[in-house]
């Protein structure tokens, strides 16, 4: 089973599978996939922890100048929070999907780059559309290995999934139907932004919070 860790910088973070890492910023989660020695950062996280991530990926042997893009969930503080020093520090390359753009853009003040919609590959990842907890929310599935980044529309508490509380997204009703969008995609490992990432029965624990959200369907 994968833990939590301290390496020899004093950087705590979690090699997940395979290049995939995650660096934990407070009560939020940041995802690091390595490409051909090039970092693709999934979220920035909160405000002020650019340096964490900078140390996190000089401690795989990288210089943090390998970080060249930004893939953003959704636009809520907690996921953008780190964004414009990103930008200022690395000139990252931002995506997000387009009917976030906006919000992203008002929320951060940074400019999105380039904007994503529903099936479009990047990095080896494919882009699904899940709105609900916001307009332009969107998962992202590793086709290497099968790591579903599942960003807000649930959260993992002891093992167990749980839909993201109805009050804190735009469209309750639609970021339901979005989870259950998720079980037609063929995926393993489930690693949410917040709590701990599921391995290797992703699938069945996200098809457990689907029969009870919708009465065993």
């Amino acid at each position: 089973m994968n833990i939590y860790f301290t390496n020899e910088k004093g950087v705590s973070g979690l090699k997940v599978i395979d290049n995939i890492h995650l660096v934990e910023i407070e009560f939020v989660n940041v995802y690091l996939i390595v490409r051909d020695n090039r970092v693709i950062l999934i979220d920035s996280g909160l405000h002020g922890y650019v340096d964490k991530i900078a140390g996190y990926i000089e401690s795989l042997g990288l210089s943090p100048d390998s970080l060249k893009s930004v893939i953003i969930t959704h636009y809520h503080f907690d996921h953008t929070g780190g964004l414009r020093e990103l930008v200022d520090r690395f000139n990252v390359t931002v995506y997000s999907h387009r009917d976030e753009k906006e919000l992203i853009e008002e929320e951060s003040g940074v400019e999105v780059d380039e904007v994503l919609v529903d099936g479009d590959q990047i990095y080896g990842l494919t882009v699904i559309h899940t709105p609900g907890h916001t307009p332009g929310h969107i998962c992202l599935l590793d086709q290497d290995t099968k790591a579903l980044f599942i960003g807000d529309l649930v959260y993992e508490e002891n093992g167990v999934l749980y839909e993201i509380p109805r009050k804190y997204s735009r469209d309750p009703i639609g970021n339901r139907e979005s989870i259950k969008k998720l079980l037609a995609y063929d995926f393993k490992h489930i690693l949410p932004s917040h709590g701990k990432p599921i391995m290797d029965n992703g699938y069945e624990k996200l098809r457990e919070l689907v029969s009870k959200l919708f009465g065993g369907t």
